[in-house]
């Protein structure tokens, strides 16, 4: 076999291995593809083509006009939170693509990432979650006994999915089950105490189911034009949801046949006594979710911080100035812009912030009361259950929106001309050649160094190896990057190769 034949098998392999991982831990669509097109172009290759599905990549490389294309399709595994296999994944990214590892230790670095051991054991992943949840209770203004409810039922459910996954059985049911449980542990606290607000319980829960399911980055790649993958990650977030809409309906009507309570409280006023509980929640919702996911130690604090800074935002805008719906786009749109500044500051996912910010922002409660008046008016609760969705939206949207403004702002600050994690974007053509912006049309950042930028949003051309910008004068170099003029009755590479 050739060799350069034999290199081209290896920086496949490498792309796939890469673009595999992080579709399988919950990154957007464009994340992926732009990646995937980083190590690529650092290894010299243009007309690379990459298209991801639901579950699925699929990387073509055409030499020229005659040769035939190489492709390979590879399908992703069962999507997972493990946000230490991701962040994995982006080190070794970030070390190939600057050249701090070879292409074979690249490759064995990243076939060695989905053999590893979780960071953390199950007995610590599910205490992590039922530290959510019970903090989940506090920011909506539980006593003790709805804490301690709500801690418990959180850390069952975890446990039971967790046994159902290992069986094998699908997902649907073990949501369903969750569902059903948190409505029982409420009932049952309805019982003990039936002057609490036991509705609590299910609220919690139910965020902690939907906080791991990809309804956020369906509506993220649906904003952003990634439309085959959005339909499939929204597809499933709905069986999901509907798994666990039967699990709740299935608790209600064994509340009903005990004569329990379980409607949903009205939120909590703002006072000095209510920030603080929100403080103490944001950061406990950060930590647990942060353990349960099997993030990296040394990001725990940060993501505590971005889910307090999230739902402190979104309680003191809805409980003082807008609706929830704009209050939680604003939360979500700070949320977004940090997220990048920390993940390009620490070396780190931003999809680790990103998901961090959003668990106070689920509206949970609007999905529980749409459920509760489903069964009794069926145009109030479908009117919550819209209104749930709008918000979900909205949190997407001010996701991506601050994302985008972030993308343009860190650069002018960011420490090394390569950037960590690619900035989202809208579905690009990946068979021309990109252009470098160089010479007087680029940027520079605040020491007065040089930035290279890409035409496309998504960051691929600055995970070129600084060694091939050492000597700009090179023509060959400069014309290999350029995209050919264009001339009358001239083609354009798209042309050609469509």
């Amino acid at each position: 076999m050739p060799t350069d034949l034999v290199r081209l098998h290896a920086v496949f392999d490498l792309a796939m291995r890469v673009g595999v991982g992080l579709l399988a831990n919950g990154a957007a669509a464009s994340e992926v593809t732009a990646t995937v097109l980083r190590v690529t172009s650092s290894s010299g290759l243009r007309n690379v083509s990459v298209q991801v599905t639901f579950d699925e990549v699929i990387i073509s490389y055409l030499a020229d006009e005659s040769a035939t294309p190489f492709t390979r399709v590879r399908a992703a595994s069962a999507r997972t939170q493990n946000f230490a296999r991701l962040a994995a994944f982006e080190d070794i990214t970030h070390s190939y693509i600057s050249g701090e590892l070879p292409l074979e230790e690249a490759r064995r670095a990243a076939e060695a990432v989905p053999q590893t051991a979780p960071a953390h054991r199950l007995p610590l992943v599910v205490l992590g979650f039922a530290v959510m949840g019970g903090s989940l209770s506090l920011y909506f203004g539980a006593d003790l006994l709805v804490f301690a409810a709500a801690t418990l039922a959180s850390g069952l459910l975890t446990a039971a999915g967790e046994f159902l996954a290992r069986m094998h059985i699908p997902p649907f049911y073990g949501q369903a089950f969750g569902g059903f449980l948190a409505v029982g542990v409420a009932v049952l606290v309805g019982l003990i105490n039936p002057n609490v607000s036991s509705s609590i319980v299910v609220v919690s829960c139910i965020i902690v189911q939907l906080t791991g399911l990809a309804s956020i980055g369906a509506v993220q790649d649906a904003v952003t034009g990634w439309y085959v993958t959005a339909a499939g990650r929204m597809l499933e977030t709905l069986m999901l949801t509907v798994g666990i809409v039967a699990g709740v309906r299935g608790g209600m009507l064994l509340a009903e046949a005990l004569g329990t309570d379980i409607s949903v409280s009205a939120a909590l006023p703002i006072s000095l006594m209510t920030i603080a509980w929100v403080v103490i929640a944001g950061l406990g919702m950060g930590l647990g979710f942060g353990v349960g996911t099997h993030v990296p130690w040394r990001m725990l604090p940060w993501i505590a911080a971005v889910s307090l800074l999230s739902g402190m935002i979104s309680h003191v805008v809805s409980g003082l100035f807008l609706e929830r719906v704009y209050a939680v786009s604003i939360a979500a749109f700070v949320t977004g812009m940090v997220a990048v500044a920390l993940g390009d500051r620490l070396r780190a996912p931003t999809l680790v912030f990103v998901m961090g910010g959003v668990i106070p922002l689920v509206p949970g409660s609007l999905i529980y009361r749409g459920l509760l008046g489903l069964g009794d008016d069926v145009s109030s609760g479908a009117a919550d259950v819209f209104s749930a969705g709008e918000i979900a939206v909205g949190i997407a949207a001010g996701l991506v929106l601050g994302q985008l403004l972030a993308a343009r702002i860190v650069p002018y600050f960011r420490r090394s001309d390569i950037a960590y994690t690619p900035s989202i974007s809208s579905p690009f053509t990946t068979l021309r050649r990109r252009r470098l912006s160089l010479g007087s049309r680029g940027r520079r950042r605040r020491d007065g160094q040089q930035v290279v930028e890409p035409s496309t949003m998504t960051g691929e051309m600055t995970a070129l190896s600084p060694s091939m910008f050492e000597d700009l004068e090179d023509l060959h170099v400069l014309q290999d990057l350029d995209p050919p003029h264009d001339e009358p009755g001239r083609r354009t590479d798209s042309e050609e190769n469509s």
